[in-house]
């Protein structure tokens, strides 16, 4: 359900811009995406239960967005905060673990990019179109099939994100041959639309998305025109 989602940004905004080289955070290990082999590894309860939360979200329009990443030892390595318009549009700020200030900001809009340097815009490029709805992606975990992953979901009682009563789900992800993902997801009770998505992984790493804004009315243009 997870992708390379600091990579994605790293990569589609920092590599794919023409612009002057950026320092690059260190990326996240990958949640390895299960491949589509065998029979459905959902039991058909589960499998129509995360269909519906795939549904849920292709009514999705745009989005806010908070990712932060933990090391091992539960030290704060990453925190981004993002504005998504889709299919094609992004603002993304990057702040400094220790300071908590703004680090680093990027605007896309189709396949141009622009990343903020002091208080110059500088434009770019985009080579290959970002898939900003991978973001969340419950589709995968509707794709797993026995053979290539085992997926278990249980429900757990539910809690408050951010004054919505949420669902809480624990999704465990083991791909064949591989150490398991632990994934802990908050649901909107009302419209099922995702709130929270914990993913601890196999060496202990931790990567946590929040999400909200989904019924805001923000726009993403090119820097100077106006800002979500």
């Amino acid at each position: 359900m997870v992708r390379r989602i600091v990579l994605l940004l790293v990569v589609l905004v920092l590599s794919a811009c023409s612009l002057p080289q950026q320092p690059t955070p260190t990326p996240l290990p990958p949640t390895p995406t299960p491949v589509p082999e065998g029979t459905p590894a959902l039991s058909p309860a589960d499998q129509a239960r995360v269909t519906a939360w795939a549904d849920a979200w292709a009514t999705v329009q745009r989005f806010r967005a908070e990712i932060t990443a933990y090391d091992t030892s539960g030290t704060l390595r990453q925190r981004l905060e993002l504005a998504v318009v889709l299919p094609d549009r992004l603002h993304a700020i990057q702040y400094d673990p220790a300071s908590g200030q703004p680090a680093q900001e990027w605007i896309i809009v189709g396949d141009a990019g622009w990343i903020r340097s002091g208080d110059r815009w500088q434009l770019g490029q985009i080579q290959q179109s970002p898939d900003f709805a991978s973001l969340y992606d419950p589709a995968e975990l509707a794709a797993a099939r026995t053979g290539a992953a085992s997926v278990t979901i249980e429900e757990l009682p539910s809690e408050t994100i951010d004054g919505v009563i949420c669902e809480k789900w624990a999704i465990i992800v083991t791909p064949a041959g591989q150490k398991p993902n632990q994934l802990t997801l908050w649901i909107g009770q009302a419209d099922q639309l995702p709130r929270q998505l914990r993913t601890e992984y196999a060496d202990g790493s931790v990567l946590v998305l929040r999400y909200w804004g989904f019924d805001e009315s923000f726009t993403i243009e090119p820097p100077g025109t106006s800002e979500p």
